[in-house]
């Protein structure tokens, strides 16, 4: 339970691993003594002019596959590099899983400046191969001005001078949680296994946080790591509203196959509604509401529903649940008890009961209707079959024609 696993990252590309089990002695003894005067990191709307260092999160299982999306999106970052702090999380991956090596492999070049050159060089030897397994024959029914969007922001991905720039540091922790739910979008997204995912990864979240904040660190930005086309400038975006949390819109593309051609991905961020809170009278104390299931219907007002792809990016509305995709928060939050609940609080576990504990506790939360940003797609099981009775029909179709 108590062991772990820590890898830091240097702006010189220096690596250091140290493991702590917990019951081992520590041999050595602090060499100098630091002060930290916490008023001075409260967190300003401004924050990149007053030099606050924010502290990245991203908890990652089974990511090797989106693993060179993510840190794409990482270097795209205009919030200046030298004042954020990355940590990963790797916990509870498959044992064929290279999350933790390639996370490793990626954050030593991405902290010496060469990961540009060494994504591009795997992409190519990707197209050369030109292997595509089915999980992947859905992208041929994706909307293609969306595709055509992603691959130019991947294909040129330098967008700002300071796109190479190392980060202030690096840091990758190792921990399992015994994690029992598959990674499966079914698997992961049947209303069963709600409640144990979301405090799963309630205690991942809590983990990942209490490991590396620091006294000096003014904001908090997690990040899932699927998350495909995001502005660069998300961070500066989010702060700018002086809330103490701060969350964007999150949506997805569609098939082409399906009615829709985009969909509302978060579900999460919602604003309270009084049938919810009915509704929780009614449930066991540890039963776990989440949203989108008829098992809970809730009313509430849901981010995503209330999004205009034409509305002011900039307008706020005020929020109790949030989503974990893309969260930024004032560190000071943490410090005072805030978290991610890895137990049922208010019939709400992880994020949403952190939203909601972050408002009993007096702190602003609110969300971004029309700042968006996309999810990649993930195919269900329905999903894949329809893509596979397709491209049958593309192959009858073509030897018909040949023959």
């Amino acid at each position: 339970e108590d062991s772990y696993e820590f890898f830091s990252v240097t702006k010189d590309g220096v690596t250091q691993h140290i493991r702590n089990s917990g019951s081992e002695p520590v041999d050595h003894y602090a060499s100098e003594v630091e002060y930290f005067d916490l008023q001075d990191y409260r967190g300003s709307a401004d924050g990149l002019s007053q030099g606050d260092v924010v502290l990245f999160l991203m908890p990652l299982r089974n990511a090797e596959a989106v693993l060179p999306m993510a840190f794409y999106n990482l270097m795209n970052l205009t919030y200046d590099h030298s004042l954020i702090d990355i940590a990963f999380l790797v916990s509870d991956c498959s044992p064929d899983d290279r999350t933790l090596e390639t996370v490793f492999d990626y954050s030593v070049s991405l902290q010496n400046g060469t990961l540009v050159d060494k994504l591009r060089a795997e992409d190519e030897e990707r197209k050369k191969s030109d292997v595509r397994g089915s999980s992947d024959l859905y992208k041929n029914y994706m909307d293609k001005n969306y595709m055509d969007g992603v691959r130019r922001a991947y294909s040129n991905p330098e967008h700002h001078k300071g796109y190479r720039k190392p980060f202030r540091s690096v840091s990758i922790f190792k921990k399992d949680f015994g994690q029992i739910i598959g990674q499966g979008f079914s698997d992961r997204h049947a209303v069963k296994v709600q409640g144990i995912r979301r405090k799963l990864m309630g205690r991942a979240r809590n983990w990942l946080t209490s490991s590396s904040l620091k006294p000096y660190h003014s904001w908090v930005y997690w990040r899932d790591v699927d998350i495909e086309t995001c502005p660069g400038n998300v961070i500066e975006e989010l702060m700018q509203h002086d809330y103490d949390v701060m969350v964007p819109n999150v949506w997805r593309p569609l098939p082409t196959f399906l009615d829709e051609q985009e969909q509302a991905y978060d579900l999460n961020s919602w604003i309270e509604s009084d049938p919810a809170l009915e509704l929780a009278k009614k449930l066991d104390e540890d039963d776990v509401i989440v949203e989108g299931y008829a098992e809970y219907p809730t009313w509430r007002v849901h981010l995503g529903f209330i999004r205009d792809a034409n509305g002011n990016p900039k307008e706020v509305v005020d929020l109790d649940g949030v989503g974990g995709v893309s969260i930024l928060a004032r560190a000071q939050i943490f410090r005072q008890g805030v978290h991610f609940p890895a137990f049922t609080f208010l019939n709400h576990a992880e994020t949403e009961a952190f939203g909601k504990m972050a408002k009993k506790m007096g702190f602003r939360v609110g969300g971004l209707p029309h700042y968006t940003l996309w999810h990649i797609y993930e195919p269900s099981e329905d999903d894949l079959e329809k893509v596979s009775k397709l491209e049958r029909k593309k192959r009858r179709q073509r030897w018909k024609i040949s023959s």
